[in-house]
């Protein structure tokens, strides 16, 4: 139908369901609508709402009703907001479980699978940017490099005169110039950090490659954003966030110069999703800090900001060998988890008592065990309650712990993204796993066929926050460009229908939020995402053709395609 009858036949429903309780009593009349969405297809996710829906009525930010397109329409009044979606595909607003939102816009070497490539952009780069004093970036993947890492030589060939400090894609090895060791008095002879490790040569020189808490002794050194950088940065973040279809995400960390950032925007009205933050488990929390933890806590609870979580590390990442595994790398290689296992206990064993959620990042199958024998410890000791902590990444867990995670009530938090076949993945991570292990890496219909609540996230900016292409990855296990043609480990494909739900109503329950958002819902918020595909239709290909045509919180628009019309006001 054109869009011109098409609007014109929204707008006669609407006229016809307010001519046709022109005659009743106000007190026999449906409550009037601020909006109401008509003409599409609504999926919402949950079991108890009508099938075949077309339409839907939001009053304030929740939604008033769902049903067909006369069945909504009789919900207009007068200032009712009549939205035509043009045959759009509606689903719950998308909720990406793991992230760090906040990132300032520095060089992005994310996707390049080559030496000289990297090395091109940044000296693009740097050429582009005479009046930094320090080049930053991220995003680099081990792959790109012969051995596994990069060599600080490397980048002294681009750039020498200023110091330079890229991250990798995971954030938790940096690779710096000769200029950046010189100014972090980084030599032979410097002692390796607890929990980390300065890269050294055949010769004990160092490398430029500074893993896990040797970052730091360069970090440091980096002249942090000033307060406008870092509200800029927030802003175009949730412009692209909001584009990309989200409603709400869980930021993985918490920086406390942070915070005010996040308050003006909220101040002024302009957060575009919905935050719940996790604040750094400490080993030993003084009062204090206790303090300004519950401050928080009590101050901030929703619908928009929202903390009551701590997120703690016991390893690192597979790429650098810095997860802590039972056995040994191919090739060799193991270390130790960060923490002592009763250590481990007390720790969580305190932030339970003290009502919070924890979080705990563990990758290797040595840090998984780990995390649960501390959450089996505090169901033992504490007393009894819902608690659904959360194991963050949980990339290579043994089969027999999958079960524990069930019993306890623990949630994964898994990232979609991480099973991307590029380079780095297989000609890296898979490699360093071996065959046994890999198989069972990133392997979500695991914890599905386990029974484990399993909530998805980006990781951003370790992987791009658009959930259209964690949803592709988790069903197709493919690259974008469609390799491998068998896609990896294939037999741990899940369906799309799955994967949607881990990025909204499991994502939902996995920060207690299930009541008020993760499914549409009567009464439930009205954050929902209109796109232009049935993205439960195969073939899973599909999902890469769709496009967000409109993102809506609160029942607020956030983003509006330029294709999609204007709304009608009654």
């Amino acid at each position: 139908m054109p869009r011109r009858l098409a609007a014109l036949a929204a707008a006669f429903l609407v006229l016809f369901a307010g001519a046709a309780v022109a005659g009743k009593k106000e007190k026999d009349l449906p409550p009037r609508a601020d909006r109401i969405f008509l003409k599409g297809h609504v999926w919402t996710g949950d079991p108890s709402s009508p099938a075949g829906a077309t339409a839907l009525a939001v009053r304030g930010p929740r939604i008033l009703a769902i049903g067909s397109d006369l069945e909504i329409a009789r919900y207009s009044g007068v200032g009712t907001i009549a939205t035509d979606l043009k045959g759009g595909w509606v689903y719950p607003g998308f909720n990406d479980a793991h992230l760090h939102f906040l990132v300032l816009d520095n060089l992005d070497l994310a996707g390049l699978e080559t030496v000289p490539a990297i090395q091109q952009a940044i000296a693009a780069y740097a050429k582009a940017h005479p009046e930094k004093d320090w080049i930053e970036g991220r995003g680099w993947g081990a792959g790109a490099f012969p051995g596994g890492a990069p060599d600080r030589r490397l980048l002294d060939a681009v750039v020498s005169d200023r110091p330079a400090f890229l991250s990798d894609r995971d954030h938790h090895t940096g690779w710096a110039n000769s200029r950046a060791l010189e100014l972090a008095g980084i030599t032979r002879a410097t002692l390796d950090p607890p929990h980390g490790t300065i890269v050294r040569d055949a010769a004990g020189e160092p490398t430029g490659v500074l893993k896990e808490s040797a970052r730091d002794l360069v970090e440091i050194l980096i002249p942090p954003p000033n307060a406008e950088e870092r509200y800029q940065a927030l802003k175009r973040g949730l412009d692209k966030a909001a584009s990309y279809g989200l409603t709400s995400v869980q930021n993985a960390s918490f920086a406390r110069d942070e915070l005010k950032t996040y308050e003006r925007v909220l101040d002024e009205g302009g957060l575009k999703v919905r935050f719940s933050f996790a604040m750094p488990m400490q080993k030993s929390l003084s009062e204090e800090d206790l303090a300004r933890y519950n401050a928080l806590r009590e101050k901030y609870t929703g619908p928009l900001v929202k903390f009551g979580a701590v997120k703690g590390f016991l390893d690192g990442v597979v790429d650098m060998k810095t997860a802590a595994m039972f056995e040994p790398y191919v090739g060799g290689g193991q270390i130790q988890p960060r923490w002592q296992q009763d250590e481990l206990d007390a720790t969580v064993a305190f932030y339970d008592r003290n009502g919070f959620q924890v979080l705990l990042h563990a990758v290797g199958d040595r840090a998984i065990d780990q995390a649960l024998t501390a959450y089996e410890f505090v169901a033992r000791t504490n007393p009894e309650r819902e608690r659904r902590h959360r194991i963050e990444h949980v990339e290579v867990p043994r089969l027999a712990d999958l079960a524990r995670m069930k019993a306890a009530g623990v949630v994964a938090s898994t990232q979609a993204l991480f099973a991307n076949p590029d380079k780095t993945t297989l000609e890296n991570f898979a490699v360093l796993l071996g065959p046994e292990r890999a198989a069972r890496a990133d392997a979500f219909k695991l914890f599905d066929d386990a029974g484990v609540v399993q909530a998805f996230g980006s990781d951003y900016p370790v992987f791009s926050m658009e959930t259209l292409k964690g949803l592709y990855c988790a069903a197709a296990r493919k690259t974008p460009e469609g390799t491998p043609a068998a896609g990896f480990f294939p037999q741990n494909r899940i369906s799309v229908e799955a994967a949607l739900r881990h990025f909204t109503a499991d994502a939902a329950y996995a920060s207690f939020d299930e009541k008020e958002k993760g499914t549409l819902t009567v009464g439930k918020l009205a954050d929902l995402v209109v796109l232009s595909e049935n993205i439960l239709e195969p073939p899973v290909e599909r999902l890469l053709d769709t496009k967000v045509l409109l993102t809506v919180l609160g029942g607020e628009d956030t983003y509006r395609a330029p294709q999609f019309a204007r709304d009608a006001i009654r």
